[in-house]
């Protein structure tokens, strides 16, 4: 499998990566003490080691920089796609 580079896509990259997400117009109350249990739980050691042995990183970014990274994400994954030359397939 060649990498997006050899692939024809200079100075592109694509992370893996899992989120939360929650219903539109959740109250921030609730957003936020999600994301305050998500933190704590991936500060605990069990949660640490785990990832360590996985090769992950654990980030914690609030949820407007999550937003924000969604929709990066987002943007550069659609000009990476649309570069290459790729179309759906039914």
């Amino acid at each position: 499998m060649p990498t997006t580079a050899e692939a024809g896509v200079p100075g592109s990259e694509f992370n893996f990566w899992i989120g939360m997400f929650v219903p539109a117009r959740t109250p921030r109350d609730i957003v936020m003490r999600l994301h305050d249990e998500v933190v704590k739980a991936l500060a605990t050691p069990e949660v640490k080691e785990r990832f360590d042995k996985l090769g992950a990183d654990a980030w914690t970014l609030a949820p407007e920089q999550f937003d924000a990274y969604v929709r990066d994400e987002i943007r550069s994954n659609a000009a990476l796609v649309k570069a290459a030359g790729l179309q759906v397939q039914q």
